[in-house]
């Protein structure tokens, strides 16, 4: 995998913190939550398709597809969550927490996956 450079791997984390400021200040009912998860969707799934895999291992493939479908799973979920402040009739319960759960799930899942495959595939070639 592409390594991140410093910058990006800041922003990365930036967005991860912005996520979790939005999602939990949403419970208190801040006007601004959906705004902070907004903006730090953006800037983790921005972050995220930067690192590109340019090997030839299918489960790291595959595992990097996941990761894809799971930022575009948050993306959703910040675009639920606006239109329910915004008050659009048909969202008019939580349906965003559905998408932060099956992104989050997605996002550990190969968080945890990826630098395993990648350690394997290493030591094969040495």
């Amino acid at each position: 995998m592409r390594e991140l450079s410093k910058i990006q791997n800041f922003l990365f984390r930036t967005g991860a913190v912005l996520m979790l400021l939005g999602a939990g200040t949403y419970l208190f009912e801040s006007m601004f939550s959906n705004v902070l998860f907004a903006v730090g969707v953006v800037l983790f799934a921005s972050m995220q398709m930067n690192a590109t895999y340019d090997g030839r291992n299918f489960t790291v493939a595959r595992l990097r597809r996941q990761q894809i479908l799971g930022s575009l799973a948050l993306v959703l979920a910040a675009v639920a969550m606006t239109a329910q402040n915004l008050g659009y009739n048909f969202y008019r319960h939580n349906e965003w927490v559905v998408c932060v759960l099956i992104g989050a799930v997605l996002q550990l899942y190969t968080a945890i996956r990826i630098p395993q495959e990648l350690r394997k595939e290493k030591q094969q070639h040495v």
